[in-house]
């Protein structure tokens, strides 16, 4: 990708992100467009263990509401990833054009009474 200016865009999965597709916020259309004409575009972004995955973002064509998803490439990310609604999706783009990915979950674990998070590498 090109130079961006950085951004964070969060969501909690759903059972239904996690099965089929994730649906996006709407506003990381403003952080990552789609070239004229096009609907998807293949997404190169890297995990916390510095593992790179290919994720295509997909817009569906025509209609008035652009709805952004992953679709190639999120299964096999959910998968090795072990997954679960509930989990904490934020996806990071960095000045120099590289995208980050990194799913937190909520652990068994308290401070102060509120729960804490940690990454979902450490429930693998």
């Amino acid at each position: 990708m090109s130079e961006l200016l950085p951004f964070t865009v969060s969501k909690l999965l759903t059972n239904s992100d996690i099965t089929t597709k994730p649906a996006l916020p709407t506003e990381i259309l403003q952080h990552i467009p789609l070239p004229q004409g096009t609907h998807f575009v293949d997404l190169q972004v890297t995990d916390s263990r510095e593992q790179v995955w290919t994720l295509r973002y997909y817009i569906r064509p025509g209609g008035n509401r652009a709805n952004p998803v992953f679709t190639v490439g999120w299964l096999k990310f959910v998968r090795a990833k072990c997954l679960e609604a509930g989990d904490k999706l934020t996806i990071y783009g960095r000045q120099d054009g590289e995208l980050q990915i990194h799913v937190i979950r909520t652990s068994n674990v308290t401070y102060q009474g509120d729960p804490v998070y940690l990454d979902v590498e450490n429930f693998l």
